[in-house]
């Protein structure tokens, strides 16, 4: 059975850390909270709890804990004595040895596993960016990695789910902010997910790319050089179903803030800021769309 304590107390946990996409400043942190928690009984508990309701959802890439929460009596980002969803972060750390045993048995090596789990400290490291403090307030979409979904292979990251509305399997794809999204590192990451998913995941034969994304808004690329990285990455997808608002996203993602945010603060030094801005400001929205690109192993995406 899972032991909390036992692997908040490990000897390796700062190696585990680092494997686990922890930048220096964060896994000092994390460390401190895992010490500090292990020394309060009621927290440990929480810990535990969070932990062995994650586990069961290992495995399912639908719904893996169908509507319901591995936190349910925690709100999303809710604060504790170490900082927003610190325990939270703590129970994912917990149990990826799950997650791992979960990779080796569709025979992912452990450089992959790994790096598919490091969307952990990605996501520590985002949430600094953005509020100036320690902590994890985005807990519910690790979820999806720690189903055993998510993969980050190269410049993207990609997870196996049902299509909504067309109800085939996919590969829903995701921009992390990790670097400049260029044509060539955006085919060498198509190119590795058709190789990586019919081996690994035979039995959920993926049949396109999915992307749901405020980058995907005609109006981004009409702003934008048609040369720009944006650009091209939007004219790779074919666009279906309808749009919905999303200018918390725009924000989020080009800005690192969360509402409440004073738009007048937030800098115009590029195109893209003063695009999101100058749309905002004329009243005007951004838009979330959807779109597919065939997953044709022997296709080359177009740029």
């Amino acid at each position: 059975m899972l032991d909390v304590r036992e692997r908040l107390g490990a000897g390796d946990l700062t190696e585990r850390l680092l494997l686990l996409g922890f930048a220096d400043d964060d896994r000092a942190d994390a460390l401190a909270a895992a010490a500090a928690v292990l020394q309060r009984p009621e927290e440990v508990a929480a810990v535990q709890g969070m932990a062995e309701r994650l586990v069961p959802g290992i495995g399912r890439l639908g719904d893996p804990w169908e509507g319901s929460l591995p936190w349910p009596w925690r709100s999303e980002g809710s604060d504790s004595a170490y900082g927003a969803g610190v325990l939270e972060m703590l129970a994912l750390v917990a149990c990826a040895d799950e997650v791992r045993a979960y990779h080796a048995g569709r025979g992912i090596g452990p450089d992959d596993s790994w790096r598919a789990l490091s969307d952990l400290g990605q996501q520590v490291i985002v949430h600094r960016l953005t509020y100036g403090t320690f902590g994890l307030h985005t807990h519910d979409w690790l979820r999806v990695a720690w189903s055993g979904a998510l993969y980050w292979l190269g410049r993207l990251q990609f997870n196996v789910q049902r299509d909504a509305v067309a109800g085939d399997w996919v590969c829903s794809t995701h921009i992390p902010r990790t670097g400049p999204l260029t044509p060539e590192s955006v085919d060498d990451s198509l190119a590795w997910a058709r190789r990586f998913f019919p081996e690994h995941f035979p039995d959920h034969p993926v049949t396109a790319f999915y992307c749901s994304s405020w980058l995907l808004d005609p109006q981004l690329a009409a702003a934008l050089p048609a040369t720009s990285n944006m650009a091209q990455f939007q004219r790779r997808w074919t666009l279906a179903g309808d749009p919905k608002d999303t200018d918390d996203d725009a924000i989020f993602f080009t800005f690192t803030r969360r509402p409440p945010v004073d738009r007048d603060t937030l800098p115009r030094d590029t195109t893209l800021q003063r695009a999101i801005l100058d749309r905002l400001a004329a009243g005007k929205h951004w838009q979330t769309w959807q779109g597919r690109i065939p997953f044709d192993p022997a296709e080359r995406s177009p740029r």
